[in-house]
């Protein structure tokens, strides 16, 4: 029973998880209001709660920022691309929808949202450890949406239920407001998170066996796809000193 409160021991551990939690979400929604800039933020936050279980999140507010900063640019992009194509998805949606259409046609807006979602829950994890192209980040992230199914549908699960519940009710959205976006991710972490340190560990492991100069092959759970331009390199700033 001493042991509960101690330092290092659950109790203590779990509310600093959730400070870190509530502190992050915080963040994130905050550099999430300029639409342009969610990409980026959301690769920061999964960067975080990616070193959560190994209890290196350290000060939250300066590693979001510099995890921030190192995704402004390569998350941007692919961020702005899916949402896009949500715009145009929701848009065809609204027109197979209307009165006096048949409901066949609105199929394919259905898919088309359950593939984008699949996107979603694999492209931010990734554009947070690895550097790639536009390209290649949305081919990994369906490589892993499709080879790792069951962990996706888990994802997408987490991502569509528990922002739907906290914003139902006028004394739930309090917690939206505190754990809306990182409590799903944080669920969603537990399911991704040996997938994408799988693939940091064989990045590694073969960067080790080529030149610094030769790309390294993009990993994808229990795939084998070959060399490609779109292979990514890992970041500079993920836990390892990677070659350029």
């Amino acid at each position: 029973m001493k042991n509960l409160f101690q330092l290092d021991g659950p109790v203590m551990r779990a509310m600093s998880d959730l400070c870190t939690l509530v502190i992050l979400n915080l963040l994130t929604m905050l550099f999430c209001i300029p639409v342009v800039t969610a990409g980026a933020s959301l690769a920061a936050m999964h960067y975080i709660l990616m070193q959560m279980p190994k209890q290196e999140v350290g000060h939250v507010a300066p590693e979001f920022l510099k995890q921030f900063r190192a995704n402004l640019k390569s998350a941007t992009v692919p961020w702005l691309l899916l949402l896009a194509a949500c715009g145009l998805l929701y848009a065809d949606y609204q027109v197979f929808t209307g009165e006096g259409m048949p409901r066949a046609l609105a199929v394919p807006a259905y898919a088309g949202f359950a593939l984008a979602a699949m996107l979603f829950v694999w492209m931010f994890p990734l554009l947070a450890r690895f550097d790639n192209t536009v390209s290649g980040t949305y081919r990994n992230s369906l490589i892993l949406a499709v080879s790792s199914l069951p962990r996706t549908l888990g994802m997408v699960f987490f991502w569509a239920v528990i922002p739907f519940v906290l914003t139902q009710s006028l004394r739930l959205l309090p917690l939206a407001f505190l754990v809306g976006l990182t409590l799903p991710g944080y669920f969603s972490m537990l399911l991704y998170d040996s997938v994408i340190e799988g693939l940091v560990e064989k990045t590694l492991g073969r960067q080790e066996d080529v030149p610094a100069a030769q790309e390294t092959p993009a990993g994808g759970a229990d795939t084998q796809p070959g060399e490609s331009p779109a292979d990514p390199d890992l970041k500079r700033d993920a836990d390892t000193d990677a070659p350029e």
